[in-house]
């Protein structure tokens, strides 16, 4: 039981460490992505040989913004749910641990002799081992 709790405890840590690291590589490359962003809304357009501004250098500092401005909505995206994913494990792991001493021993034990049983009868010990066996081994035990 113990031994079970410890490696769903394990399990679950590393997802969530994982989880935890991807969330947190999708951060930064949000921040990158909105720092591109604001450093091309913040650079003055380039004016043409006349002095004028150039309405087709104009038109393509515009495209690039948009460009840029979707990839980083889709970033933001991507990194708003891979951190409402860790958030929520983080929160599932901490329930757990604190479930630990109410119904997890209980829940586990059952698992426990589940899969006891099972290992029993998939190795062909069950009439070995069986309840009948059981007790007569014991009765002879005990009348001696």
């Amino acid at each position: 039981m113990i031994l079970l709790y410890t490696f769903l405890l394990a399990l679950l840590g590393a997802a969530h460490w994982v989880c935890q690291r991807r969330a947190g590589a999708l951060g930064r490359v949000y921040a990158q992505r909105a720092a591109t962003v604001l450093k091309l809304l913040q650079a003055p357009p380039k004016p043409g040989n006349s002095g004028r501004p150039d309405p087709c250098a104009s038109a393509k500092q515009q495209f690039e913004l948009g460009r840029l401005v979707t990839q980083r909505d889709r970033c933001e995206a991507k990194w708003y749910a891979a951190q409402q994913r860790a958030d929520r494990l983080s929160r599932f792991v901490a329930a757990l641990r604190d479930w630990k001493g109410k119904k997890l021993p209980y829940s586990l034990g059952v698992l426990d002799v589940w899969l006891v049983l099972s290992l029993i009868d998939r190795c062909g010990v069950g009439e070995v081992i069986g309840p009948r066996q059981v007790i007569e081994t014991v009765r002879t035990w005990l009348q001696w």
